[in-house]
């Protein structure tokens, strides 16, 4: 008898959390487009697979142009990343992408009338914890050097956002960071979730 009472009081209160995390996921996301496209803030995006989901896994093959990294789902991923961009004004000034193909490819796609540059900190973490630390370091010093009215975009992989940041982004979610403020290495400023 008490579990059929308690039942619908769970069901609701799941019900309740449900559209709290789905209104605070909502609202984040807001709140970091109206950051972006005020500008000045630093995007950190994972390329696209080839399943179609922004993803952490890497292609390393040297030769992008006889390799296709991309399914017909992730270009599609891809150019709607840029297209959203463009729909909501937001301004990029410059896009810095790691050497694996899958990330020069999204960055092409989605930001094609910026030539997207090739910067080997973006690359996969090395296993020696000094390099790591050392990359994650040029990584964060380029963040905080950035200085412009639009944004940077930073196209890597899932394991490099969470190194810097400490956020592990969904598949279809970008992070929003810039220069430190009191007592952070590195301030996130929101999350934008793109499905």
């Amino acid at each position: 008898m008490m579990l059929k009472q308690f039942r619908p009081w769970a069901i609701s209160m799941y019900a309740l959390f449900s559209l709290v995390f789905v209104v605070s996921h909502a609202y984040a996301t807001d709140a970091a487009w109206a950051r972006v496209q005020r500008g000045g803030y630093t995007i950190l995006i994972q390329g696209a697979d080839a399943s179609g989901t922004l993803s952490p896994t890497v292609d390393s093959s040297a030769d992008c142009s006889v390799t296709q990294t991309l399914s017909d789902r992730g270009r599609q991923l891809a150019q709607k990343l840029g297209a959203r961009f463009a729909a909501r004004g937001v301004r990029i000034d410059k896009v810095l992408t790691s050497s694996t193909c899958n990330a020069r490819e999204t960055a092409r796609l989605s930001f094609g009338s910026i030539t997207a540059e090739i910067f080997r900190p973006l690359d996969p973490l090395p296993g020696n914890e000094a390099a790591k630390q050392a990359q994650i370091e040029q990584m964060r010093a380029t963040i905080v050097a950035f200085k412009g009215l639009g944004n940077l975009v930073m196209m890597t992989d899932r394991a490099n956002i969470i190194a810097l940041t400490g956020v592990t982004p969904r598949p279809t979610e970008a992070v929003v960071v810039s220069k430190a403020e009191d007592g952070e290495n590195l301030h996130i400023a929101g999350r934008i979730i793109f499905d």
